[in-house]
């Protein structure tokens, strides 16, 4: 007797249109939430990081003024340099003068200083930073207890103090007031046009901000929607 054999063939359902959308709905909403939070994360991270050097430089700032009778200037301005991973330039004349001036490594940057015999900071030879710090002078001038690497860079022939995003501090040392030849020394003759805010210095960090990084901070006095995202002490 011939027996006939039938093929069982099992039927694979498959995901329908509707069913594949929603899928990739999901993931797609899982991975934008891991990824913000990965940001928000990092960005938190980073500016905490600057909030601490920030309050570290205002301390050794006050260790130069108090070694010195006054705060540093820095040698130049505007020299503008551009900084990864976006195109936006930044003023890096603050951040070479307050490397130089907290760590002692070099004197170049800082106006005023003009050799390594002078009583002000700084002291290597020829008045470039080299990147360490050795000798009498420089060992003198040093503000910082400690200096992470993490928090000073090399751009170009220059050192200088950065942030946790790793962009330059912002420096400027208020200029001292001028009185009009014959005048009383009053306020009302102060004939200086005011370049910072506060009357000893401004320090800030552009922090996240790659918008904003040509305004000082005299121009937040007009629009301080500018300043938002900055760390400042003012």
């Amino acid at each position: 007797m011939k027996t006939t054999r039938f093929a069982s063939h099992s039927r694979t359902r498959a995901f329908t249109l509707v069913e594949m959308l929603i899928v990739v709905t999901i993931i797609s909403l899982l991975a934008a939430l891991t990824l913000g939070g990965y940001t928000y994360a990092m960005r938190s991270s980073k500016r905490r990081v600057t909030t601490g050097t920030f309050e570290a430089i205002k301390l050794a700032l006050e260790r130069y003024n108090t070694e010195f009778g006054e705060y540093p200037q820095p040698a130049g301005s505007n020299q503008m340099v551009a900084f990864p991973p976006g195109v936006a330039t930044y003023d890096t004349s603050g951040a070479a003068c307050l490397y130089q001036a907290l760590t002692g490594d070099g004197y170049d940057q800082i106006k005023g200083v003009t050799g390594a015999s002078s009583s002000a900071a700084g002291g290597s030879a020829g008045g470039s930073s080299d990147g360490k710090v050795e000798g009498a002078a420089e060992i003198k001038n040093k503000m910082f207890v400690e200096i992470p690497q993490t928090i000073f860079t090399r751009k170009g022939a220059t050192y200088i103090l950065i942030d946790g995003f790793g962009h330059p501090f912002q420096y400027l040392k208020a200029a001292a007031p001028t009185v009009a030849t014959g005048a009383s020394n009053t306020s009302n003759n102060n004939t200086t046009t005011p370049t910072t805010i506060n009357s000893t210095y401004d320090l800030w960090s552009y922090s996240e901000d790659e918008q904003n990084t040509t305004k000082q901070s005299i121009s937040t006095l007009t629009d301080p929607t500018v300043s938002v995202k900055w760390i400042k002490n003012w």
